[in-house]
């Protein structure tokens, strides 16, 4: 069938990262160095630093992404919250019977902090000039993040899928760039087939997992040699962790592409996802085993692994020329009341 008259099918731009192992590990081991020496008072404008490099290196049509948060914002958070760790600390241990309130008080909190930090993020999170937002409120966050996880538990995860759809919802609807805003909408069945799939993944590699264990121990009662009895439980405890590894990041990568491949900016901007469940599942995997063997010296190599593959898997599909659509929304900026961010937005949770 024939296109629309003057319908202009729309640009491809794939996502691009520029950054480097060597270059990321010099800004990692001094904010390490850094963040001990001043015992973790350091450690807010190390955020800052690593964001600030990884959004960097990022780009979209020839332009990189900026991250640019006041560290001391950050830091306020951290005592802010340090603060209320200590409290509930002193007064659990002095009055126990205020533990129970404690909880309920946390609950009520966690959908401020949600919040708070979404919208931390998003607006210190610029593209050529202008500015991400998030306009979540205290109920969408209670709703989403609190209440749907408890009825998905409660009824033993059979509505777990359409309590993770349900966050997926919040967090991507309630985004925008430029004062438009982003959209998904994906079918519930998509995400229960999904969860199916990963129910069945688990299942399999638990059985893999501990049938090589029950292996192990066999041979080593054949052999009556006990002596070898933590290597046998190192030889199952790795495959464990590492099958929950697997299984954990096949089904994050098969939602975030579901919801993303959905997604549209400003109604008319497709967003699209490629990245594998199976080829991420290896690389976050084979960077765990690589990260404990050298004693975290090459988490910055992994990073910046995991983040290439990630980034260079998504695009954008834009409707419209970018530097039009971009200085439109640049001289929109006044008249939609850009805000920044409050007080009280601070970067608790990052």
């Amino acid at each position: 069938m024939a296109s629309a008259e003057g319908a202009v099918a729309p640009t491809r731009h794939d996502f691009e990262f520029r950054g480097t192992g060597g270059e990321f590990f010099r800004i990692w081991i001094l904010n390490l160095a850094l963040t001990l020496l001043t015992f973790g008072i350091y450690s807010a404008w190390a955020k800052v630093r690593t964001r600030r490099y990884l959004y960097g290196n990022t780009y979209i049509a020839g332009h990189a992404l900026d991250y640019d948060p006041s560290p001391w914002r950050i830091l306020i958070g951290r005592l802010i919250a340090l603060a209320f760790f200590l409290a509930y600390s002193i007064s659990v241990s002095i009055w126990p019977q205020f533990l129970a309130g404690w909880y309920l008080a946390f609950i009520a909190f966690i959908p401020w902090l949600i919040n708070s930090s979404l919208r931390f993020n998003a607006r210190n999170t610029s593209y050529r000039n202008i500015r991400f937002d998030f306009t979540g409120d205290y109920v969408g966050a209670l709703v989403n993040y609190v209440v749907w996880p408890i009825v998905g538990w409660s009824t033993l995860t059979i509505l777990l899928p359409r309590a993770r759809k349900a966050r997926d919802y919040y967090f991507v609807n309630k985004h925008a760039y430029g004062g438009r805003p982003f959209e998904t909408a994906f079918s519930t069945l998509s995400i229960y087939l999904i969860y199916i799939g990963g129910f069945l993944l688990f299942i399999a590699l638990m059985a893999a997992t501990i049938g090589g264990g029950f292996w192990l121990l066999g041979a080593m009662v054949k052999a009556k040699d006990f002596m070898k009895g933590p290597y046998v439980m190192a030889a199952i405890l790795v495959p464990y962790v590492l099958s929950l590894t697997v299984w954990s990041t096949f089904l994050d990568i098969m939602v975030f592409n579901i919801s993303l491949n959905h997604a549209k900016f400003d109604g008319r901007h497709e967003l699209r996802s490629r990245v594998s469940p199976w080829v991420m599942s290896w690389i976050v995997a084979s960077n765990l085993v690589l990260i404990l063997l050298s004693v975290g010296l090459l988490y910055p190599w992994a990073r910046v692994r995991q983040t290439r593959y990630e980034t260079t898997r998504l695009s954008l599909l834009a409707a419209s020329d970018l530097d039009e659509y971009t200085s439109e929304l640049s001289a929109a900026r006044s008249a939609i009341g850009e805000e920044v961010a409050g007080f009280f937005d601070l970067g608790i949770g990052l």
